[in-house]
């Protein structure tokens, strides 16, 4: 079916151009038998003969130079047919180009994602339709006009300008044939996320080639909103996995203040408290006090959904933290932690507290690791730098991954543990969050248990 089809275009082109052929061959024709016809008329009359046969075969003989002129039909006739040929084609390519300029526009408009197309001064050249849906813009409106001005927010614009500076100048652009995350401005003034590529190419004006830049713009605000949701449900699990060691970490100052209110009390009903020990009681009182609310400030903080852009953080102070939430479960686990952490690091961009719901979730996996163990319980912590990155690693001592799962442990919903024992969500969200810092997470067997190592890039 398909080769009909494309059969029958061929033929029609081929009648087409036959068309055209045959038109100029017969006007070419047609001026020739007239330019002979005077040339005779003149040749006769200059001979003051009348217009004959017997005349006309006369002059031929008298003037050879009219066979020459007799030629004229079949000169013109061929020449025109030249034309003919020439007029069909360019009629054709014309044809194409405005074929492939509605196919164009038919991708254009028929696309997904925003495809904004502008020149090496930024200019937008064009704009489709799920631009216009996106960003809220008309495409009357947007076309020569600079595209900082119209969906690049103010912080990011100076970037911008010299991005393009950099590619007028040296023909290389930081940004040219990759894949990044940003957020764009809307035609209402607010903010949300898009994922953009950038990619180069070239426009031909008559015989000048100039750059120009074509960017595939999609909106991935449901997705960071689903991602964050997904990453809020598992810090609510791994919350809910703590609660007996949040009890156990509030309970000893609750003793001690307890213990400290009892003494005084019982002091003061003697009549033998004096203003020396009460005052001791009563700033043990507050100290603990002070490190409850600490635990539960801290508690809040972490059961909190991120919302904030990401900062600049000490990997060394996000164990730490990670640490305190758990160390009282961990201890009463019998597990020894041992932490390594190196004297200066450089920081890294991210969430904190997202960054510390990853070590919450290794160092829980350490830990039931280890329940199910019979070897040494020990975990150890390490943050030290690389070149240009910083490496966190949590290693056990939990018996390690079996080989034939250990490809998967990070895919959504797959765990080993027991039914009732874990979501699946845990390594998955860890992956998430520490792809969305630029960085890696591994994780290897080792001679007595399992590491994880992170990498992420250094901030400065």
């Amino acid at each position: 079916m398909m080769t009909n089809i494309s059969s029958l275009k061929v033929w029609l082109v081929t009648i087409a151009q036959i068309k055209y052929q045959a038109k100029y061959a017969l006007v070419g024709t047609i001026f020739g038998c007239l330019f002979l016809a005077v040339s005779w008329a003149i040749d006769l009359f200059s001979s003051g003969l009348m217009p004959t046969i017997a005349n006309i075969i006369l002059i031929h003989l008298d003037n050879p130079i009219i066979y020459i002129v007799d030629t004229a039909p079949l000169v013109l006739g061929s020449t025109f047919y030249y034309l003919g040929t020439v007029h069909a084609r360019l009629d054709a390519e014309a044809k194409s180009q405005r074929d492939s300029g509605a196919r164009f526009r038919a991708l254009m408009d028929s696309a997904f994602d925003a495809i904004i197309i502008i020149n090496a001064q930024g200019a937008v050249m064009d704009f489709n339709a799920a631009a216009e849906g996106i960003f809220g813009y008309q495409r009357r409106q947007v076309l020569g006009i600079d595209l900082a001005d119209l969906i690049i927010p103010h912080r990011y614009r100076e970037a911008h300008g010299q991005g393009l500076k950099m590619f007028l100048k040296t023909g290389k652009g930081p940004l040219i044939g990759q894949r990044f995350e940003i957020e764009a401005l809307h035609h209402d003034g607010h903010e949300f996320p898009v994922e953009v590529a950038v990619e180069k190419y070239e426009v031909v004006t008559g015989t000048e080639k100039k750059a120009a830049f074509v960017g595939f713009i999609r909106n991935i605000s449901e997705r960071k909103e689903a991602a964050a949701n997904l990453i809020q449900s598992s810090k609510l699990a791994t919350l809910g996995e703590m609660a007996t060691s949040v009890a156990h970490e509030l309970n000893q100052p609750l003793n001690v203040i307890r213990m400290a209110a009892g003494n005084s009390r019982r002091k003061m009903s003697e009549g033998i408290a004096d203003a020396e020990y009460l005052n001791d009681k009563l700033l043990r009182i507050e100290e603990q006090t002070a490190r409850a609310a600490t635990i539960i400030d801290h508690m809040r903080m972490f059961g909190r959904q991120a919302t904030e852009l990401p900062e600049s953080i000490d990997p060394r102070v996000v164990v730490v933290n990670a640490l305190d939430l758990v160390s009282e479960q961990l201890r009463l686990a019998g597990i020894e932690v041992m932490t390594a952490l190196a004297e200066d690091c450089a920081y890294v961009l991210g969430h904190a507290i997202q960054m510390e719901q990853v070590i919450l979730n290794l160092l829980t996996n350490a830990r039931d690791a280890i329940d199910e163990s019979e070897d040494q319980a020990k975990i150890t912590l390490r943050v030290f730098e690389g070149d240009k990155v910083v490496h966190i690693t949590v290693q056990d001592t939990g018996g390690g991954i079996p080989s034939d799962v250990l490809h998967r442990i990070f895919e959504p919903f797959f765990t080993t543990k027991e039914m009732g024992k874990g979501t699946g969500l845990g390594l998955s969200v860890s992956y998430g969050i520490v792809r969305d810092m630029k960085g890696t997470i591994i994780a290897e067997n080792i001679d007595d248990g399992a590491r994880f190592t992170i990498t992420l890039p250094m901030f400065s």
